[in-house]
């Protein structure tokens, strides 16, 4: 019986950039490194154990099949430092593995792997940025799943797919900061991703790479006050493997912003501007006609029938509303509303609509509660340049609360719960799939190496 693990060959070519992109910061920051890193070594570990109502998203109550899951975990927080610059690592594996099943399924485990890495250089007036990272998660891991502010979630919002693959994607993220006045701040932010899912010619998910910039500028008007206006550009290629269907869109838009310090730690924002999504769709057998035909594409020239080509444009807004409360480098609360432009493994770029809050107590000297909520609203960017643009219509709906007790400096244990609905309403995706996961986890927590 193949797994998904063995039925592809990506893993070496996921290990050559691993090797290229370890080796490419290394040399940046042996070059701009004048003084010595003083190290940290931070380790952590879990093992856990749960229970799935759905654990493989059925839609309909019928085929629903609970389970019992074994989790464990562990990471390794590297990071060196000098008066001028920061490395850090942060190579981590999580697995599961599901039992008790009725019915026995090809996709009962999975080995998650995560390596990120960012290298950062400060001046008196400059910051540089860059980060490079590679991971193989399994689709159970990387739906969208919770909202947490301080965890950034795996890109590409994946479909609504009961066959379980695994997400293979590396990145590379450079930015610079330059203070242009003592109020005045210019950033310049770069991304590129590359995705690709290990089984795409069955699942039916889309590879793709997603490339995005933004120039931006910040104001501080008064002390707690800023302003900003930025511009923003971002390509979107998608290709399926063994079909001549691809999806290239062109996006570009401007936004400004305010925001407003309440306190030492609490911060108020807003932000809103537009879009324009260019999207052309090509390899298609046919085009969908405004009387609801189904017809081929002819060459004028030579009669022959070609592959036809959709274009179209769309604008969309784009902006935020939030409050936030960051006391350190954690953010402890955050209630948010906005509307934001993603890729997506359905083949398309995606809005997205969303609604979610976050807060985190402490309930006494070794107790801590999290609570978490989110709906998440999605449709297709240009609904125009593709007939089938309902696919990509989709309602997502998270709840989380979590319990951890300090056992020590060291070690602690959490129960969690987490319920999770996904509604769809096209063809053999309709339905909504739920599930309720319940877990107890055993953590462990290093206090580093000095």
């Amino acid at each position: 019986m193949l797994t998904p693990a063995t039925t592809t060959g990506a893993g070496p070519v996921l290990a050559a950039r691993l090797s290229k992109a370890l080796l490419g910061m290394l040399a940046l920051l042996g070059a701009g490194t004048a003084q010595a890193l003083v190290w940290d070594y931070v380790p952590s570990a879990s093992v856990g154990a749960g229970y799935e109502s759905n654990p493989n998203s059925a839609s309909r109550s019928s085929q629903r099949d609970d389970s019992y899951v074994a989790t464990a975990s562990g990471r390794l927080d590297i990071s060196g430092e000098s008066q001028r610059n920061r490395l850090s690592l942060r190579p981590e594996l999580r697995g599961a593995v599901y039992s008790g099943t009725e019915s026995s399924y090809r996709d009962d485990s999975y080995v998650n792997y995560y390596l990120p890495m960012g290298i950062s250089s400060s001046w008196q007036t400059l910051q540089l940025d860059l980060g490079v990272g590679v991971s193989r998660v399994s689709t159970r891991d990387s739906v969208v799943v919770g909202f947490d502010p301080n965890t950034p979630p795996q890109p590409g919002i994946d479909t609504a797919n009961r066959r379980t693959e695994y997400q293979e994607r590396w990145y590379v993220s450079p930015s610079l900061r330059y203070q242009l006045t003592p109020r005045d701040l210019v950033s310049l932010s770069l991304r590129h991703d590359d995705i690709s899912y290990t089984e795409a010619e069955f699942s039916f998910r889309t590879d793709y790479t997603a490339t995005a910039g933004q120039l931006s500028w910040s104001h501080s008007w008064t002390r707690r006050s800023t302003l900003s206006l930025g511009a923003n550009v971002s390509t979107f290629e998608a290709t399926r493997p063994n079909s001549p269907i691809k999806n290239d869109t062109l996006t570009y838009g401007l936004t400004a912003g305010y925001q407003y310090a309440l306190s030492p730690i609490s911060t108020v924002g807003a932000s809103a501007g537009g879009s324009r999504s260019e999207v052309k769709i090509k390899g298609l057998p046919w085009i969908l006609t405004p009387s609801g035909f189904l017809l081929p594409c002819i060459d004028p020239g030579s009669g022959a029938f070609v592959p036809c080509t959709i274009r179209s444009t769309a604008g969309n807004f784009i902006g935020e509303l939030f409050y936030r409360q960051r006391p350190d480098r954690t953010v402890t609360t955050e209630l948010r509303l906005s509307r934001a432009i993603q890729p997506s493994s359905d083949g398309s770029q995606v809005t997205v609509d969303q609604v979610a809050g976050y807060y985190t107590r402490e309930l006494g000297p070794l107790l801590s509660l999290k609570l978490s909520a989110m709906f998440w609203k999605q449709d297709a960017v240009s609904r125009e340049a593709n007939a089938l643009s309902n696919r990509f219509r989709r309602d997502y709906y998270s709840v989380e609360a979590a319990l951890t007790r300090r056992l020590g400096r060291n070690w602690s244990v959490s129960g969690r719960y987490r319920y999770t609905d996904d509604e769809r309403d096209f063809d053999i995706l309709s339905g909504s799939i739920s599930n309720h996961r319940f877990y107890l986890s055993l953590h462990y927590q290093g206090l580093g190496s000095h």
